[in-house]
């Protein structure tokens, strides 16, 4: 029998307390799962589990085993990227992203990326922000999700940043100068769908706003045309509208106003067995990321 595959086989079983999960998860059947561990424990001339009706346990060498066996297998794995990576990785990635993000800060990181890498192809996605991952994909971006907790994915913290409040010159001398958050509150805004499923956008002087747009949109670069087309205010990262704001079209709406600071993270699922492709982009992303207002 194949080393390799036996020991993943009893890390498996012990990680699962089951032959029938074990056998799932790594794709053979539970009969082959229970003869890989037969035949594991006559090479090693020891009793490795302990199996009833009711449960699986270690005994004392198997417990030592296991550990051992983790470490072994991270060792492997680790090699293994390590020779990919030299030889420039293959197959295929896939990430996802909202439309605004992919195209302004993951398209430019897949660019750098992929020269070394001639034999590598990747997909990218648009999500829809602040959705729960989706484990189909590789890597997902998103601003981080607070209340997500689950054991199926890891994250990666990229960049933190907050959003301004923008208007047409035109807007503003119809409905007047604004001066304060305050004001703010009582002018039409152009959200975009996932800052109303948040409850509003909550500014660095605790106002919150939250007033029922008449124009929504799940796309930034949507809501910014409303803007421009003087039906709004309009809260989006700064460098979104630079355009704009050179051309004149837009302005900022009280200056050093600020959301609160939010998280842009990278999700990606939670294997003991990290997909090369995926462990080489997310270090990309680690080296290529700068921390942003």
């Amino acid at each position: 029998m194949d080393w390799l595959n036996v020991v993943k086989t009893y890390v498996a079983v012990v990680e699962s307390n089951s032959f029938v999960v074990a056998a799932e998860r790594i794709g053979i059947t539970t009969s082959s799962c229970s003869k890989r561990i037969s035949w594991l424990e006559a090479q090693l001339h020891c009793q490795l589990l302990l199996r009833t009706t009711r449960r699986i346990r270690t005994t004392e060498q198997g417990q030592q085993f296991y550990l051992q066996s983790c470490d072994w297998l991270k060792q492997f794995d680790n090699m293994r990227h390590q020779l990919k990576l030299d030889e420039g990785l293959s197959g295929s990635l896939s990430i996802g992203a909202p439309a605004v993000s992919g195209s302004s800060y993951v398209t430019p990181l897949i660019a750098s990326f992929l020269p070394a890498h001639p034999h590598l192809r990747v997909e990218l996605i648009e999500t829809e922000a602040g959705i729960i991952p989706d484990l189909s994909l590789d890597i997902v971006i998103s601003r981080r999700l607070e209340h997500f907790d689950s054991t199926s994915y890891r994250m990666l913290h990229l960049f933190d940043y907050a959003v301004k409040c923008f208007a047409s010159p035109r807007f503003l001398a119809k409905h007047g100068k604004v001066t304060s958050a305050q004001q703010l509150t009582r002018l039409p805004l152009l959200l975009v769908q996932g800052q109303i499923r948040s409850g509003g956008v909550k500014l660095n002087d605790g106002t919150v706003l939250n007033q029922t747009p008449q124009f929504i949109t799940h796309d930034p670069m949507a809501a910014i045309q409303g803007a421009v087309h003087h039906m709004g205010v309009v809260l989006v990262s700064e460098d979104l509208v630079q355009q704009q704001l050179l051309d004149g079209k837009l302005v900022e709406v009280v200056p050093g106003l600020l959301s609160e600071q939010r998280s842009v993270c990278a999700y990606y699922p939670n294997q003991r067995f990290e997909n090369p492709n995926t462990a080489a982009f997310l270090q990309h992303l680690r080296q290529q990321t700068r921390p942003v207002g």
